[in-house]
């Protein structure tokens, strides 16, 4: 992933975005757990509206991601001082995490003065039982420039012998 894709941030407003996405991941983790029910709205300070699990995004793989970087931030958190805006290891961990946080509430979670926009690119979720053709995640007719973003993101139960998945056909340009 690119670091790019999560803005840089310093002092306080990188601790904020780091204790909003473990706050979030927290909140998934209880949900998945069963603490908290799943359907239950998620009131959040700065929010217009309540947050709401998709409880067909919680697949295993995305819940083992989201535990381990809720690990990595516990540490962050504990130890502030860690804390880097250019820090291109954290930015990727944040980057990562919101993006599976933004496909668990089907929403884009911006930070600092970033906005829905500043983000440009496609973004793709896919989920398949069975997968007897072919599925492709995202076909463009070129390159992804430097501001341009693409993320597909699949799942297949079963890709059957004749199936295929893809993720990305790229043959023009993205951003």
């Amino acid at each position: 992933m690119d670091p790019l894709a999560f803005p840089v941030l310093a002092g306080t407003l990188l601790t904020e975005a780091v204790r909003f996405l473990f706050d979030r991941a927290s909140a998934v983790l209880d949900r998945r757990a069963g603490r908290v029910p799943v359907d239950e709205p998620e009131q959040v300070p700065g929010q217009t509206q309540p947050l709401l699990v998709r409880a067909p995004a919680l697949s295993d793989e995305r819940i083992a991601r989201i535990t381990g970087a809720h690990g990595a931030l516990r540490v962050y958190l504990s130890r502030p001082e860690f804390l880097q805006g250019d820090d291109d290891e954290l930015r990727e961990l944040l980057g990562r995490l919101r993006r599976d946080l933004e496909e668990v509430y089907g929403r884009r979670l911006p930070f600092g003065d970033e906005k829905e926009a500043d983000r440009p690119g496609v973004e793709v979720s896919q989920r398949a039982d069975s997968l007897h053709g072919k599925q492709v995640g995202m076909r463009v007719g070129g390159d992804i420039t430097e501001r341009g973003r693409a993320h597909v993101d699949q799942e297949a139960g079963t890709i059957e012998e004749r199936g295929e998945q893809v993720g990305i056909e790229v043959e023009g340009t993205i951003g």
